[in-house]
């Protein structure tokens, strides 16, 4: 194995770590707050992170770029419903107090993560 491929497992564990106990200790910190409400709030300051981001590497003509494209809108609608629904559905197993049932939907996710990287790349 090379180095890229431990570095990739290494990078897939600490998120998934990261994900599923350090997520878990702060949504149920917050859990007097609806989940939809935390899952728009979620996505409005990740559309603040993307302009500040694109601001501060100067990318604003790949943001463009993107947004000229009618598929790539379409693309980025789906996938940002699908990411939506995820979240709010992990945020709301939290809240429930079903984070083991949650968690067996993620526990696989590093494995997924790892094979398609090594297909892929």
């Amino acid at each position: 194995m090379n180095k890229e491929f431990n570095k990739g497992l290494l990078l897939a564990g600490l998120g998934s770590f990261w994900w599923g106990f350090i997520g878990v200790i702060y949504f149920k910190s917050i859990t007097y707050i609806g989940h939809i409400e935390l899952v728009v709030h979620r996505c409005l300051w990740s559309t603040v992170t993307l302009i500040l981001t694109t601001f501060l590497f100067s990318k604003w003509y790949i943001f463009f770029e993107i947004l000229k494209s009618k598929k790539n809108l379409i693309y980025l609608f789906f996938s940002g419903s699908l990411i939506f629904v995820n979240w709010a559905a992990w945020i709301y197993a939290i809240a429930t107090n079903r984070i083991i049932d949650a968690s067996f939907g993620y526990f696989i996710m590093p494995i997924l993560s790892v094979m398609l990287g090594y297909i892929f790349f």
